[in-house]
């Protein structure tokens, strides 16, 4: 095995100033711990890449397109992530990754939290919980999307204000009065 790779993703920054995200920390310290407890990655060379602030609907990501870079030119043999959402939550494309191009490719990849170890399910299809869960992500991603549309919209519908800076030289108010004639 030459390389492993640990991908941090987290969709929304922390507000806070501090360089990273408290998840993106708590994800290397997982991560890092899980390689030193295993015998048979512990002393590998460790690469990281790291998403944050982005979702995990798209591939098109900094880090992510890095981390396929790498892979493409055969440097990384193995890919860690707190569980498989942090990869992605599309479930087409996670699981043309588990099935398909990570096999092809022969890269081991392991969803910490998950409990999946593709090494384990080496030429066999992806376990029934497994398919589920990743199903369960990519359908998580889609309701909260549109939870987050209705709430705009009913706020736009309410006359409240829904966009995250008020124009230089006025003040942001709870609520906007409508006149009516």
């Amino acid at each position: 095995m030459d390389r492993l790779a640990i991908y941090l993703r987290l969709s929304l920054e922390d507000a806070d100033d501090k360089d990273e995200s408290n998840s993106i920390s708590s994800q290397r310290i997982l991560l890092l711990d899980y390689i030193r407890n295993n015998r048979e990655l512990e002393g590998k060379e460790v690469s990281e890449f790291c998403d944050d602030g982005y979702s995990g609907t798209s591939m098109e990501r900094p880090g992510m397109q890095r981390l396929l870079k790498e892979i493409r030119e055969n440097k990384i043999r193995c890919v860690l992530v707190k569980d498989m959402s942090r990869f992605s939550r599309d479930y087409i494309e996670l699981g043309t990754y588990m099935n398909q191009i990570f096999p092809f490719m022969g890269v081991r990849f392991i969803a910490v939290n998950d409990h999946y170890d593709s090494r384990d399910h080496a030429g066999s299809t992806t376990p029934i919980e497994t398919a589920f869960q990743t199903l369960l992500y990519d359908l998580y991603s889609k309701d909260i999307s549109v939870k987050v549309k209705t709430s705009v919209e009913n706020k736009c519908v309410n006359g409240e204000y829904v966009f995250g800076q008020v124009p230089f030289g006025y003040e942001k108010s709870r609520k906007i009065k409508i006149w009516s004639w």
